[in-house]
Order: C-alpha cells, then structure tokens, then sequence
C-alpha cells in the first residue's frame, strides 16, 4: 500500500472518531453535566490547596486580652476607664488561606492591648495589636482600631489600719474575749484620686450567726476601705496587699466561754454596830453584778461569787466608809467582770424625830 492511501485512511479515522464525539457532547446531556462536575470539583481542589489564595472572614465580638498592666503600674499609671465595656464590641476582618477557611477563629489572630505603652496621665489613645498566623492567614483590618482610655498616677498607701466591725449582741450567758485581727495594718494601691482617700479598714462579723461553743474561734471576713469621713469606698481599681501579697479578707480571732453573773448585794454581811448616836442611813454595792467566765467544768463548781471576805465590820464607825472586798478567781484562766466589790456604808449623825 502506498504511503498516500495510508495518510487518507488514518485522516478518514479521525474525522470519524471527531464526528463520534460531536454527536455524544450534542445528544447526550448526561454526559455533559457529568464532565461539568468532575470539572468543577478538579477546579475546587486545585483552588483549596493552593496558599496563595485566601478569603476575607470577618470576626464578631472579638475577645481582646489585656497586657502589660503590671508594667504600666511599675511606671506609676493606672487605667481608670472600664476596659470590659470598651472592648465588648472588637470585630477584626482577617485574609484566611482558602484551606483553612471554615476553621480559622478569632483568637488565631492574638488581638491584645499593650497598656506598658502608656507613658502619661489623662486621656491617652492605644492601639489594638494582631499578630499573623503562618496557619490561618493576617489581620486586614480591625475596629475599632484604638480605644481612648483615662489613666491616674499609681500610689500606694501603706499601714492602713484594720479594725473589727461587730454587728449583733452576745448571748447573755457567754463571754467573747477582744477580738483580734490578722494582719493589723495593710497596703491599699490604686488611683491616686482614691488611694488618698482611704483612711482605715474594717471586717464585719455578725455576732448572731456564730456558733457558741466553749473553745477558740476563728473566722475569716472580707476587708472593707473607709475614707476620713467613715463612707465606704469600694473599687475593683483598689487593691489590698500585706507584705506585698494581694489580699482581700482578714482573720477574726477570739475566744468563746460560758459565764455565770451574780448579784452582789445578796453576798454582803454587815457586823458590828457604829458609834453611839450615829446610825447606817444606806448601803451601796458596786457594782450590782459581776459576771465570770470560765470553762464550763469550774462554773458547775461555782455555786456562788468567790470572795475573800463577805462580811463588812461597821463596829464604831462615826462617817460614811467604803470598803474593797476582793473577788478571787476561781480558775487562772477565769475572766473576771470586776475583781474588786466596794460596799458604801453611808453613816450620819442620829437625827431627833
């Protein structure tokens, strides 16, 4: 066969196989629709692993962490300005790699506000700060892109002093040694316009709520700040130290005992008879009552106040004479009321009826 009838018969193929074609892409939609689709998904891939292409995704209500508060207070600032409600509303628009589009979030980005830039007082702008990620992409734009906040000069008031706040009365039959405090004095920080107000500290404890039971009692109470004219100042810009360590209560201390009270008049004895024309015109006992406290064992021994002495010898006595009688503790760890009972004798001259 010649080499011209071989190059027409593979041209005559062709256009056979070419015609073939034509008519399955005219007549068969199917088939049409099926290669559109394995085009598009080709094209889907191709585009999802390539990392130059990306996507814009906006973020709604960012959380924005705060930084280098401690430094801004090492350099004598404070912001006074709520940050929580300035920052409530942070949205950020970030260029995602198309990859990674469906799992970038907000906190990829690090959206921060460096208050260690801060080198002054009263209205100062800062900048909100974004770091790129490798991972999902940059940060186009966020807004706001600033805040204006108001910053104070940083003092701290040392050996601010603590008291007790007792609120509630003791049961009649119990006794509460003073209360102590730990620790006496503390350290109040913040914003000049308060700190310099503060004056004293105080720890409520509500004496109606305590257990009574014989032995030592401790409780913890949160510390309260009062300025010199005795109103309460309560701020989350304040802060509390002792020894430099942050603090926000006390420890209340003391000790709680039963008691017995006596009446004292019923215990006095008169002996002997004043002079000759005068006579007692009254007696006084000071004072009326007196109260121990002691562990429950020795009051259940105690039947009546212990003194030294009970009798009084007004054995011609001419004028009024007070006498000091002794009560004796009938335990050392007792707690006496008075320890001293002084009995009034008011002696005057007899007068004519």
């Amino acid at each position: 066969m010649s080499e011209e009838k071989k190059t027409g018969g593979l041209k005559s193929f062709l256009q056979r196989v070419l015609r073939g074609l034509k008519h399955v892409l005219l007549h068969n939609g199917w088939l049409k629709a099926i290669a559109i689709l394995i085009s598009i998904v080709l094209w889907a891939g191709l585009i999802s692993q390539d990392e130059t292409l990306t996507r814009d995704k906006t973020f709604q209500n960012v959380n924005v962490s705060i930084t280098g508060t401690d430094t801004l207070r090492n350099n004598g600032y404070i912001v006074v300005s709520d940050l929580n409600e300035i920052l409530n509303d942070v949205s950020i628009v970030a260029a995602v790699p198309q990859k990674q589009y469906e799992a970038a979030e907000a906190s990829a980005y690090n959206i921060r506000l460096d208050l260690s830039r801060i080198s002054g007082t009263g209205e100062q702008e800062v900048r909100l700060l974004s770091t790129n990620s490798s991972t999902y992409g940059k940060v186009i734009s966020t807004n706001p892109s600033s805040i204006t906040v108001e910053v104070e000069d940083y003092i701290v008031r040392q050996r601010i002093p603590v008291s007790t706040n007792p609120e509630g009365n003791i049961p009649e039959d119990w006794y509460m040694t003073p209360l102590t405090v730990d620790p006496t004095v503390i350290s109040v920080s913040g914003p000049r316009s308060l700190a310099q107000t503060i004056s004293r500290a105080k720890a409520d404890i509500d004496l109606n709520a305590i257990e009574w039971k014989e032995g030592p009692f401790g409780e913890s109470s949160e510390i309260k700040l009062y300025n010199r004219n005795g109103e309460e100042v309560s701020s989350r810009l304040l802060g509390i130290t002792d020894s430099s360590v942050p603090i926000d209560s006390v420890l209340i201390e003391s000790t709680l005992l039963p008691k017995k009270t006596f009446e004292t008049s019923e215990l006095i004895q008169m002996n002997g008879t004043v002079a000759t024309g005068y006579e007692i015109k009254d007696i006084k006992v000071s004072p009326e009552n007196i109260s121990i406290a002691a562990r429950q064992e020795v009051l259940d021994q105690l039947t009546e106040l212990p003194l030294e002495q009970r009798t009084v010898n007004v054995k011609n006595l001419n004028e009024t004479t007070a006498f000091q009688l002794k009560v004796q503790k009938p335990s050392e760890d007792a707690i006496i009321s008075n320890d001293t009972v002084t009995v009034t004798v008011m002696i005057e001259p007899v007068t004519d009826q």
